[in-house]
């Protein structure tokens, strides 16, 4: 009876130590998941928010500057007053190929705007949007980037912009690895030629028409018409309104955060 009873004791206590690894086991699993949920997102999210009107991010690790974007569609904008505002940059269109016929077009207030902005001191970037099926189109159009930015200071990126356009265009037949490849070769001849580029799109044209992993060599300007960041991974601009009001500039202008490792 006796050998019975220091049985019964064992296995309660064997059964005891299995359920309290278990359950130690269980939380740490918990906040193991907790973590790796925290590390997924290259920032913190919830370090972003409006102030004054302008998004912001509240990490003393990273300085932000706040820019517009700027072409033809916005007309004559008062340089001296968009500055007085608190702009720091703009990324300025330096033309753009048609979507139907193909041809290049010089974006007309490119020059004007250039000037005006340095005029300023506001730091200054460009962005060509392409609608490029090949190589030789992509080479066309860097060259035009370099011929128009190469009597400027530029500070900020040379953005290669490709966008599905609403009526349709003739890039909407390009496979996902042909858009990548177009990409990466504008990126390398402007990178080639002494300048930082960068690649732009919203969530579906990053992640879907391009292969992330491939052009996210290079920094990404997203666009996303939100107060709340959806992307996890690593982007240095975000465009965050398509609506925003800035003096100097009438109707509505994009803006953007930039985001610089201290």
């Amino acid at each position: 009876m006796r050998k019975l009873k220091i049985s019964r004791i064992l296995i309660l206590f064997v059964v005891l130590i299995l359920v309290v690894t278990a359950s130690v086991y269980c939380i740490r699993t918990f906040f193991r998941q907790d973590e790796i949920i925290e590390e997924k997102s290259y920032y913190d999210l919830d370090l972003f928010s409006m102030e004054n009107g302008w998004m912001t991010y509240k990490d003393s690790s990273y300085k932000s500057l706040t820019g517009i974007d700027v072409s033809s569609h916005n007309q004559y904008i008062d340089w001296y007053s968009v500055k007085q505002d608190g702009i720091d940059f703009a990324m300025i269109r330096v033309g753009y190929r048609g979507a139907q016929e193909g041809i290049l077009h010089e974006d007309a207030y490119f020059n004007t705007n250039m000037q005006a902005a340095i005029q300023n001191k506001i730091k200054v970037g460009a962005y060509f949007f392409s609608s490029a099926i090949t190589e030789d189109e992509i080479d066309e159009e860097v060259n035009m980037v370099l011929n128009e930015i190469r009597n400027y200071k530029i500070d900020m990126p040379i953005v290669f912009d490709m966008e599905e356009f609403e009526n349709g265009g003739r890039i909407d037949n390009l496979t996902q690895e042909q858009r990548t490849n177009l990409a990466l070769r504008f990126c390398g001849k402007i990178k080639k030629a002494g300048y930082d580029p960068m690649i732009y799109g919203n969530m579906t044209w990053l992640y879907q028409n391009y292969d992330f992993e491939k052009i996210s060599k290079y920094p990404i300007w997203l666009a996303s018409y939100s107060s709340d960041c959806p992307m996890e991974d690593k982007f240095e601009m975000w465009q965050y309104s398509n609506i925003g009001q800035v003096n100097g500039i009438e109707g509505d202008v994009d803006i953007n955060i930039y985001l610089q490792k201290k």
